[in-house]
This record gives C-alpha cells, sequence and structure tokens, in this order.
C-alpha cells in the first residue's frame, strides 16, 4: 500500500543523501562506515568510530548541512582501541586500562580532552525573539557565518525559552559564538504524537527564516558579552 509516504520519505532521503555528500565531502564517510537516516529534519547517525576527535567532526559537519534542525549522535567510540593507544603514550600497562578510560571519558565530556580540536574564543551572546508580536518559546535558533564557516567550529545554536529568550552556544551551553556577522536561521516546531511517540510537527514560521541563503535575520557579535537587538520576525 502506498500511504502518504512518497513526499515526506523523499524529503528525508534527500536530507540523509545531502549529509552523507557533505561528510564524503569533508572526508568523514569513508573511514566510519556511517548508517545516517533522517526524519521531518532530525538526522540521526550512526556507526562505530576510532577517536573521539572524529566523532566531534562528523557530528559538527552534520549539524551546517542546510535543513538538519538537530543532530541525534548515536556513535560509538572503539574505547579499547582509545585506551591502548592512550596506555601506550603513558606507558601504562594494561591492567590499568579501566582507569585510563575513565579518564579519557571524562576528560571528553569536561569539554577539555586533549584528542578534541582546539576551541575558538567564544564571546556570551544572549537576545530575545518574537513572531507576529508574540514569543515563540522551543524555537530553534542557529547562527551561520556571514564569512563562511571555520573549520571545526561547530554551528552555534540556541533553543529560545518560553518568555522568548536565548542564549547562543557552541561548545558550552550559553558560552556564546566568536566574533563576527551571522545570518540566523529559525526553524519553530511544536512536538506532536504519533504512533505513540512525540516527534517534531510542520514548521510554523515562515519557511524563508529556515534556511541561511534565504533568511534576512543578520546579526554581529562583537568581542566580549552581546546583548542583541531584538529579533522580530514577520510573514
Amino acid at each position: 500500500m502506498s500511504v502518504s509516504l512518497p513526499e515526506a520519505s523523499a524529503a528525508d532521503e534527500d536530507l540523509a543523501r545531502r549529509v552523507r555528500l557533505f561528510l564524503a565531502q569533508q572526508r568523514l564517510m569513508k573511514r566510519a562506515g556511517l548508517v545516517i537516516e533522517a526524519r521531518r529534519g532530525v538526522v540521526t547517525i550512526r556507526g562505530e568510530v576510532s577517536t573521539f576527535h572524529q566523532r566531534q567532526l562528523i557530528v559538527s559537519a552534520a549539524r551546517r548541512v542546510a535543513g538538519a534542525t538537530q543532530i541525534v549522535d548515536e556513535l560509538q567510540v572503539d574505547i579499547p582501541k582509545v585506551a591502548r593507544a592512550a596506555a601506550r603514550s603513558t606507558n601504562q600497562p594494561l591492567t590499568n586500562v579501566a582507569s585510563t578510560v575513565a579518564i579519557i571519558i571524562l576528560l571528553v565530556l569536561a569539554g577539555c580532552g586533549r584528542s578534541g580540536p582546539q576551541r575558538a574564543a567564544t564571546n556570551p551572546t544572549k537576545g530575545s525573539i518574537t513572531y507576529q508580536g508574540q514569543p515563540i518559546g522551543g524555537a530553534f535558533l542557529a547562527m551561520h557565518p556571514k564569512a563562511g564557516a571555520a573549520a571545526d567550529v561547530p554551528t552555534a545554536t540556541a533553543v529560545v525559552q518560553p518568555d522568548g529568550r536565548f542564549a547562543i552556544t557552541t561548545y558550552d551551553t550559553g558560552d556564546g559564538v566568536p566574533e563576527g556577522d551571522y545570518v540566523v536561521t529559525i526553524q519553530w516546531r511544536k512536538a506532536t504524537k504519533s504512533g505513540g511517540e512525540f516527534v517534531p510537527g510542520p514548521n510554523l514560521l515562515p519557511a524563508k527564516y529556515s534556511r541561511p541563503e534565504s533568511s534576512d535575520v543578520v546579526v554581529h557579535v562583537a568581542s566580549g558579552t552581546n546583548e542583541l537587538p531584538p529579533i522580530v520576525l514577520k510573514r
């Protein structure tokens, strides 16, 4: 039976295809053997990678693909391989592998693992946003550098609070964004229940705001702490 799948399936497969293509262009697909699926803008990435650094690069690159509103990271790092490498580099016997792995995981979760790329300097950036005069709690913002995305710097994002306020995140929650001019994309998808689970519903904002090529929301981030001018969206 063909039950209303064609359009949705075509859009999902197109997004998944573009994510695969972009990762291949960044030379991130070949070794990882990734499985990439998309559903209503939510991209799920599965596979096994050899380092935490590679995992971070894959997820950061996928975030840059237009139409990807959320990345679900289900990548697995080959912990034994990482532990053996760490043990060799520190001359530890393999009997200490458990301790080595624990330390590595804590470092990665803390965002200071040596295997990760060097972080760009960020500037705390906050603001507010409304659509037709009302706050849009739950909307998702992404910041796209007008000068082009820098290598190994994740796309800065924010989730709008119920009162319309938001704080931009690049690496750690609310840490801000590197200095520069940005095109802001916004999508507002309220959760709907489908088949017993909640999934993102249709975008409630005009389509032009969901793509960096068409969004007319441009902001400047200066060095230091930033309070952006209120973002007022119109039809």
